[in-house]
């Protein structure tokens, strides 16, 4: 927690400065304080469900997701504004369409999607793909849109390399994982992103195969969890640093769960409630 000194009645005193939002507990069963609100329309984006209630999350969220959407929509020019789902309500708390997105850490995003012509076109719902990027068989909405391999990829990439809003999980199916890793290596990306994007693209196993949407969740600011937020392992080797880095700044994250073969698998187990650390999870 960062601290100010100040002089009362001539006597030093170190007081917390709490950040202007932040995530209480977990994602599936915290609440949120000082909200940042995603705009209808922004840069590179739009929401899904413009007016909705559900358009809030802390700050390092909604940055995360402005500034990803910012750089494809410059990088690519002619991209459809990509399509921005549900985040948290504005103090968090339960919400009716998912066991997650309670606390702010949380936001679902439709693919981008180009047309028989590789053309970039509007994101139709929630249409699902296989792993070749065509539409599945009787689940698409009628219209010739395919999975964009290069706008997905580069979203991807901002998200897991972004410094300001560690990124934990991108929820995506396996197919469509392997796809996004294949353009990656032929575009010749950097390879810590794609060092990165292998842990952090996962199917969840007792869950949607998130073959129509990334799901993305973010860790702690490091500055909340004192005050807290919490976070359930596994924490990346990027992210390690960083909670190294702050340790004197934060007693609380010094503790934070290693990595370890069990604790991975019982992150990835999906919807199923695990215990791990006492605490019942729910993805």
């Amino acid at each position: 927690m960062l601290l100010v000194a100040l002089v009362v009645q001539g006597c030093w005193a170190f007081v917390p400065v709490v950040p202007e939002g932040r995530s209480v507990e977990y994602t599936n069963s915290g609440h949120l304080r000082g909200a940042s609100r995603l705009e209808d329309r922004g840069p590179g984006y739009r929401r899904a469900r413009p007016g909705e209630a559900t358009a809030f999350g802390t700050p390092a969220m909604v940055g995360l997701v402005e500034r990803s959407a910012a750089l494809v929509a410059r990088e690519y020019p002619g991209t459809i504004p990509l399509v921005v789902g549900d985040l948290s309500y504005e103090r968090g708390g339960a919400h009716p369409r998912h066991g997650s997105h309670r606390s702010g850490r949380d936001v679902d995003v439709i693919f981008y999607a180009v047309d028989a012509e590789g053309r970039p076109v509007p994101g139709r719902g929630w249409t699902a793909y296989d792993r070749s990027g065509a539409p599945l068989r009787g689940r698409d909405t009628g219209a010739s849109v395919f999975f964009d391999d290069a706008r997905n990829w580069r979203f991807v990439q901002a998200l897991v390399m972004d410094e300001s809003a560690p990124v934990q999980w991108i929820f995506v199916s396996r197919g469509l994982k392997a796809r996004l890793l294949r353009h990656a290596i032929a575009v010749g990306a950097p390879a810590e992103a794609i060092a990165r994007a292998s842990l952090v693209l996962q199917q969840p196993q007792s869950s949607s195969p998130h073959d129509d949407h990334f799901h993305v969740r973010i860790y702690c600011d490091p500055a909340e969890g004192s005050l807290g937020c919490r976070d359930r392992a596994p924490h990346w080797p990027w992210h390690r640093r960083t909670l190294r880095e702050s340790r004197g700044a934060n007693e609380h994250l010094t503790h934070a769960a290693e990595l370890t073969d069990g604790v991975l698998l019982g992150e990835l187990l999906g919807d199923e409630p695990v215990a791990q650390h006492g605490v019942e999870q729910q993805l």
